[in-house]
């Protein structure tokens, strides 16, 4: 009887670690799904901007084209604004997200700590670019010389570069998701 008792305790322990071992790989799925469902979203919201800055440029040029156009241009002005100001709010959460998910996952494999810290500086970089560009494009509301419309355009085309760029790191990273959930599922 008493050899029984250690054998059963073993056997106990064994299936509870194999049971815990199982919650974790299916909470390690469900976290993997909800991820590749979150980038899918974020990678629509990211086209429908940069769609949304494309438009901007188009009616800032057809604006700078046509004379007496100063009400198209502050039409211009406060719709860029609009945009900004969601873009950097936006890019503030990203960035937050990032970072909160590097620091989350450091147990995890070394490629996946890797990505996401690189992601968490791509995320801070971006937010400091659009910060950047936000700032001079301020200062040119209301601008009508030649140079300075010229300058707001380069701009405005610098933000939907960044905007294509994101939508790239994002298909990037749907696929890491994807790959991330085909490891767990062999595991």
């Amino acid at each position: 009887m008493k050899t029984l008792k250690p054998f059963s305790s073993a056997l106990v322990a064994s299936l509870l670690l194999a049971g815990s071992a199982h919650a974790q790989s299916r909470m390690e799925r469900a976290q993997d799904r909800h991820e590749v469902r979150q980038n899918a979203a974020q990678r629509s919201d990211d086209r429908m901007d940069v769609a949304e800055l494309e438009r901007v440029l188009e009616r800032f040029d057809a604006a700078r084209g046509r004379r007496n156009n100063a009400a198209e241009l502050a039409a211009v002005d406060n719709r860029l604004r609009e945009l900004l100001r969601a873009e950097l709010a936006e890019s503030r959460a990203e960035t937050s997200q990032a970072k909160a998910e590097a620091r989350k996952e450091w147990g995890e494999s070394r490629a996946e700590n890797r990505d996401d810290v690189r992601d968490a500086r791509v995320e801070a970089a971006s937010l400091a670019a659009r910060k950047t560009i936000a700032r001079e494009l301020n200062s040119l509301m209301g601008a009508r010389s030649p140079a300075q419309l010229n300058r707001k355009r380069e701009l405005i085309v610098e933000l939907v570069r960044l905007g294509k760029q994101e939508v790239r790191q994002d298909r990037q990273e749907q696929r890491e998701d994807r790959k991330d959930v085909r490891d767990n599922r062999h595991r």
